[in-house]
């Protein structure tokens, strides 16, 4: 199962997608970084895999794809 996590990281609190530990962009917004992890998540399922997404807000996380 791959699951992208869309979260605030850095000093910046910046909007970023990772997957496992590696971080992919620095988005100004929420709604920007969830299109594109998304977008990600759907390529993989055309691929065969199996992809969610994430979105981890304060100290809550939900699923959202």
């Amino acid at each position: 199962m791959i699951e992208f996590q869309v979260c605030r990281r850095g000093r910046e609190a910046r909007w970023v997608v990772t997957l496992g530990k590696t971080i992919y962009g620095a988005y100004l917004d929420k709604e920007q970084a969830l299109l594109d992890a998304v977008e990600a998540a759907r390529d993989a399922l055309a691929a065969g895999e199996e992809a969610q997404v994430w979105i981890k807000d304060r100290s809550v996380a939900s699923r959202v794809f």
